[in-house]
């Protein structure tokens, strides 16, 4: 009977040690956010464009964003992978926020490597739509075409 209790102790480890870990077990599961500042600090260093959430304690829509779409893996991934996410609560840097004309929350924003406005999103985004929206601006397709045109292109491929 002890045999068989460690054989079966035995196998159970050998099993486990074969289960792949889960997909965000090791993988960053949070967009990895800077400051404005900070941010600045990037843009002589890397080639990658902005991501700007401007956001407040006080806004229901930018709760559910994160709640939702910000914590979409898929969404998650490729800000980290292909952007420098910047998040500004616009109660606390409010020179900030009148400076980029933010009049609602949320506000996402993109902007070149430069620091340059490409486009902006106004409000709620789901997570499908935001990662059209990423890919749109990561591509730089936004210069050859329109994002319902980019959009229609994706659903043909």
């Amino acid at each position: 009977m002890r045999q068989f209790s460690t054989a079966l102790i035995l196998l159970a480890a050998i099993t486990l040690q074969a289960v792949p870990l889960p997909a965000d077990a090791g993988s960053a599961d949070k967009i990895n956010w800077l400051s404005y500042n900070e941010a600045q600090k990037q843009k002589d260093r890397s080639d990658r464009k902005f991501f700007v959430y401007f956001h407040a304690d006080w806004c229901a829509y930018c709760h559910k964003l994160e709640k939702n779409t910000f914590s979409d893996s898929g969404v998650v991934d490729y800000i980290n992978s292909h952007f420098t996410p910047v998040l500004i609560d616009s109660d606390k840097e409010k020179k900030l926020a009148a400076r980029f004309g933010v009049q609602g929350l949320p506000d996402l924003r993109f902007l070149d490597a430069e620091g340059k406005a490409i486009a902006r999103w106004p409000g709620y985004i789901e997570s499908g739509p935001l990662l059209n929206l990423l890919r749109f601006i990561h591509t730089n397709s936004y210069e050859n075409m329109n994002f319902r045109d980019f959009v229609k292109q994706q659903k043909k491929n």
